[in-house]
Order: structure tokens, then sequence, then C-alpha cells
């Protein structure tokens, strides 16, 4: 059956929150969400996306802390949250490969 793997948005001139339905799409490997005008928070369940090598939310206007989860994504290898207003620290992360991450 066919399998949502890659999740590309960005600039697309999306509004609204990041639902936590987000977390049911077991395969994703990539989520680009950046340069919309998305808010609220990171869904906890984005930590349930263990095959997720990039997460690329940066320019919107995301608030909150980042979730505990990201940290068990051992296959990330490409994290960029930076032009949001996130705060709190970012989990400890094993980013796999060269890491290419901006907060």
């Amino acid at each position: 059956e066919g399998q949502v793997i890659n999740l590309t948005l960005g600039n697309g001139g999306l509004s609204g929150r990041i639902s936590d339905a987000i977390g049911d799409l077991k395969m994703l490997q990539i989520v680009d969400l950046h340069d919309n005008d998305l808010m609220g928070s990171i869904p906890s369940k984005i930590g349930h996306l263990l095959n997720l090598t990039s997460l690329i939310l940066s320019f919107n206007e995301i608030t909150g802390t980042v979730p505990t989860g990201i940290a068990k994504l051992s296959n990330l290898e490409l994290l960029h949250l930076h032009d949001n207003r996130l705060q709190g620290t970012v989990p400890r992360l094993a980013l796999k490969g060269q890491t290419k991450s901006s907060f």
C-alpha cells in the first residue's frame, strides 16, 4: 500500500497548527514545512517518526518548547527550527552523519 514518505510544503502559504496526526505517518522521512505561517507547538507525536531524516520547520510562528521525543529520532540528519518563537533548550540529539542543523 502507498505510504507517505515525503511531506514537502515549504513556502506554501500554510497557516494553522501542525496536527498531532503527523505522528501517524510512520514512514515519513522528510518533513519540510519551512516559510509558512504555522503556529502553535511542535506536536509531541513527532517523536514517533522513527524514519525521519529531515525536519525543517524554520521561518514560521511556532511556539512552546522542542518536544523531548525528538531525541528518539536516531535517523535524523537535518534539523532546522530557526526563526520561530521556540523557548527552552533542544533535547540532546544523536544526529546521524554530518549534522546540518540550526536552532
